[in-house]
């Protein structure tokens, strides 16, 4: 999981341009398969994205639970505790530093990776892994463990096919952020209305009540992960569930 840093909306789009922090290894798009807590819990249904530029980066994490609400046509057909159940996503772009890569007797290849969300877009306000990633691949190098230094989790990612590039990342007029690597899109828009950065995003939502509007701006913000596929980018995946399915402009 990587870091992060805002691209500021203007008219029209263009590339936002920045230099390689990271490993070769470690860029293109990697598709979560499971992570394991320190307390034996396990979750390998959620969909989870990682989309890794030179730099930057974007990450889509939703319950496998939003499914459910993939046939509502948008917030105002959500139940107030359907509003509140879309604020249980990590997702956040920003910028990723990444050591060199060591290899060791055996032919095992590791990394550490600071993530740094700082004037990135954080759907839950307060990043809930703050730590470092300590990253192992396997042979093939299609295949990362990551693991914080406090053994708190332990994640699995696989790489996916076609998204080693080429790479972009657009800013356009209307708020959105385009991150492409290879056939891999994700589309970023942060919420409109103005949220406390020093309180955690489940705290906001409490204090709303049943206020729905107030409920509606905290969780309206944007991450749709998508493919391209036979020149059309499609939805797979969105913090708001009935966008899955949908093409995404990709300039």
């Amino acid at each position: 999981m990587p870091v992060g840093c805002r691209v500021r909306a203007r008219s029209g789009y263009g590339p936002v341009v920045s230099r390689s922090t990271v490993a070769p290894l470690l860029l293109g798009c990697w598709r979560r398969e499971w992570i394991r807590y320190a307390d034996g819990s396990a979750d390998d249904s959620s969909e989870v994205y990682w989309l890794q530029l030179g730099s930057s980066m974007a990450d889509l994490r939703v319950p496998a639970t939003h499914a459910a609400l993939a046939n509502r046509s948008g917030f105002d057909e959500c139940s107030l505790d359907e509003l509140r159940s879309l604020a249980d996503s990590d997702s956040s772009t920003g910028t990723t530093w990444c050591s060199d890569v060591s290899i060791d007797r055996r032919g095992v290849r590791t990394a550490k990776a600071e993530r740094d969300s700082t004037g990135g877009i954080v759907f839950r306000i307060i990043t809930k892994f703050p730590e470092p990633g300590l990253l192992e691949w396997n042979r093939a190098g299609d295949v990362l463990t990551e693991r914080p230094p406090s053994g708190a989790y332990t994640e699995q990612w696989r790489s996916v096919p076609g998204t080693m590039g080429p790479t972009a990342r657009l800013a356009f007029g209307d708020g959105h952020q385009v991150y492409r690597s290879g056939d891999a899109v994700m589309l970023v828009r942060d919420r409109r209305a103005l949220a406390i950065v020093d309180v955690s995003l489940e705290q906001q939502i409490a204090a709303c009540g049943d206020d729905r509007a107030a409920l509606e701006a905290l969780v309206d913000c944007e991450f749709s992960f998508a493919l391209l596929r036979h020149g059309r980018a499609v939805i797979r995946a969105s913090t708001l569930p009935w966008r899955v399915g949908q093409a995404v402009p990709i300039g």
